[in-house]
């Protein structure tokens, strides 16, 4: 009510004046409950916003920073035990206001408190002035207490805290953290800052605000340490597709090779990370910007490296000229047609002279120049996003027999020296030196497979065959036609 300002005549004239706000403080921390006994901590809500209200008003320049001094010093967590304390300028105000926080911050046993942990940092840290210095200490403050090593973001909701206000801090304080790391030039921390609030959004008041800003900083970090300057589209302007390639393909190897390092690389894996991170939460226009500038800038980087055989002048003259040297095209010969005109020849055997009409001339246009930012961007996210493809295991063949490992093969090649056998006796062979087929009679009884692995061979003599197998059963033709199974190689 005594800071807002107001156009309005009525609130003009009800507004309080900073007399009416400090004594409202002073009451509240008259009538606050006291602890019961030793064991219960006291009630700082009223102690720390009497403080914080003094500060602002001193930073308003409302009153002098003398006039604070003696109002806190009579409160009960008065520094120095409540003596008289002279504080002459501003800058003194800053001690004087960092050692009574301190003061009442060791009263918080169970470090509930985290707003004076911020107001610590605020008064450390002048935003509208950034010093490295500052940076450093501030950043130290909120580390030991709200942001941890991972930049988890811890603040605690007091049991007397409206409801929704936890929102409003967690904002602030992004906000604050967000432009200490800037300062400092802490990229790694401002990596782990955006994926945590990516992570929360439904702790913070305007999740799209906090989320841009989170953006916005740090792609202002990535491009200061990678010295990414901005508008590198005029690179790819004057660009043809083979020389884009070309140059892409040397970029992609630069971009695997784990011994290389640059500043511009760096950038561009960061961004195309962010980019992951910020999976269409926002427009990717800035992101995009920056993948592309970064592309830009290696790009440069690999032409410079290149010999002056494979300069972009003569990739560009090779394709105008239509081929890879810079000889002229010489004009193919026209040849007659078989049945041409010009071949007829009249009566005295000469030929005849026939007007010749040119035929159409082929002009060879030279491809349009540029690269568009949408294959800019294909090409560096394809760079950096691609990984090795890991070898496939090739599984072991397995046996439709049940047995080993080790395949069959599909057909069975006979030696010169061994005897063909037919069909049928082949079959019952495989039955039994394949082993897992069965006994003999099942081998010979099995009528589903009724095709054989073995070529059809040749019958031969049954009296060889027996000769050869004397143990393998063959059928016989009996007298009525029928099969006679009984019979053995051996009785025949």
């Amino acid at each position: 009510m005594y800071y807002r300002p107001t156009d309005n005549y009525k609130q003009q004239a009800t507004k309080p004046t900073f007399k009416m706000v400090l004594a409202a403080f002073e009451g509240a921390i008259r009538t606050v409950p006291k602890p019961r006994d030793a064991r219960q901590e006291p009630i700082l809500e009223p102690h720390y916003k009497l403080m914080a209200t003094v500060h602002k008003m001193i930073m308003m320049r409302s009153i002098e920073p003398q006039f604070g001094a003696d109002l806190l010093q009579r409160q009960p967590f008065a520094i120095r035990k409540g003596e008289n304390v002279e504080v002459n300028s501003f800058e003194e105000w800053d001690a004087f206001a960092l050692e009574s926080l301190k003061y009442l911050r060791s009263q918080d046993k169970q470090h509930w408190q985290h707003r004076m942990v911020f107001r610590v940092a605020t008064i450390m840290f002048d935003e509208r002035a950034p010093d490295y210095a500052q940076a450093t200490a501030a950043c130290k403050e909120f580390r030991e207490s709200i942001f941890t090593k991972t930049m988890h973001i811890q603040v605690w909701k007091p049991e007397a805290e409206r409801p929704g206000r936890h929102c409003v801090y967690m904002e602030r304080y992004v906000a604050l953290m967000m432009n200490i790391l800037f300062i400092l030039s802490d990229k790694m921390n401002m990596e782990a800052l955006c994926k945590r609030v990516r992570k929360k959004s439904n702790d913070f008041q305007n999740f799209t605000k906090v989320w841009t800003d989170c953006c916005t900083t740090y792609l202002r970090l990535i491009r200061r340490i990678g010295e990414i300057p901005p508008n590198m589209d005029e690179v790819f302007k004057s660009v043809s597709q083979e020389e884009f390639a070309e140059v892409s393909q040397r970029i992609d190897d630069w971009v695997n090779d784990p011994t290389k390092n640059n500043p511009a690389l760096e950038a561009l894996r960061e961004a195309i990370e962010l980019k992951k991170t910020n999976a269409n939460q926002i427009k990717t226009l800035p992101i995009d910007d920056l993948i592309n500038d970064a592309w830009g800038v290696l790009y440069i980087a690999i032409v410079k490296e290149l010999p002056p055989a494979a300069a972009p002048g003569s990739l560009q003259q090779a394709q105008i000229d239509g081929s890879s040297d810079s000889r002229p095209i010489e004009p193919r010969p026209v040849l007659p047609a078989p049945m041409n005109i010009n071949n007829v020849m009249d009566m005295n055997g000469q030929q005849p002279a026939v007007p010749i009409t040119p035929g159409p001339v082929e002009i060879i246009r030279p491809r349009k120049l540029g690269i568009s930012r949408r294959e800019v961007l294909r090409r560096a996210e394809a760079a950096v996003t691609r990984t090795p493809e890991l070898p496939r295991s090739i599984a072991p063949h397995q046996s439709s027999a049940g047995g080993s490992g080790v395949a069959t093969p599909p057909n069975l090649i006979l030696g010169s020296n061994a005897p063909p056998v037919s069909h049928q006796n082949g079959k019952e062979a495989s039955g039994k030196e394949g082993g897992g087929a069965g006994s003999r009679e099942q081998s010979v009884d099995d009528d589903a497979d009724d095709e054989s692995d073995l070529s059809d061979v040749p019958d031969i003599d049954d009296r060889e065959a027996a000769m050869l197998f004397p143990n393998l059963m063959r059928r016989t033709t009996t007298e009525d036609g029928g099969d006679d199974k009984s019979s053995t190689a051996k009785d025949a």
